[in-house]
């Protein structure tokens, strides 16, 4: 997959400029972000699955229900151990921990 770098770089003179001169410049550039078809999920999915293949490791993908937070897991093919896990382990918890105590100190009605 590509990106045309010109076509997200900022305007030229856009600081300077007034806003009913940026605006045609605005409009053409929505216009080359649009011309890019949408990239599916499972392509990429697919990609990384070739990627990590070629590496001997297999990627997991779940949801952290608590968090609402993906999280990846790097297993090695031939033992089937988790090699990696991103976010860590030790960092969700730590972050469901802080989410609990926040909802303690305060009333998520107020």
């Amino acid at each position: 997959m590509s990106i045309d770098v010109s076509a997200v770089s900022a305007l030229p003179g856009a600081l300077s400029a007034k806003p009913q001169d940026i605006a045609p410049q605005r409009a053409q550039r929505v216009d080359v972000m649009r011309t890019e078809p949408p990239v599916s999920m499972d392509a990429i999915l697919g990609e990384l699955v070739d990627v990590s293949a070629a590496f001997n490791k297999r990627l997991s993908f779940s949801i952290n229900e608590k968090l609402d937070q993906v999280v990846v897991k790097v297993i090695d093919t031939d033992t089937d151990k988790v090699i990696r896990e991103i976010p860590p382990t030790e960092l969700q918890h730590v972050h469901e921990r802080i989410k609990e105590v926040l909802g303690i100190l305060f009333d998520e009605r107020a």
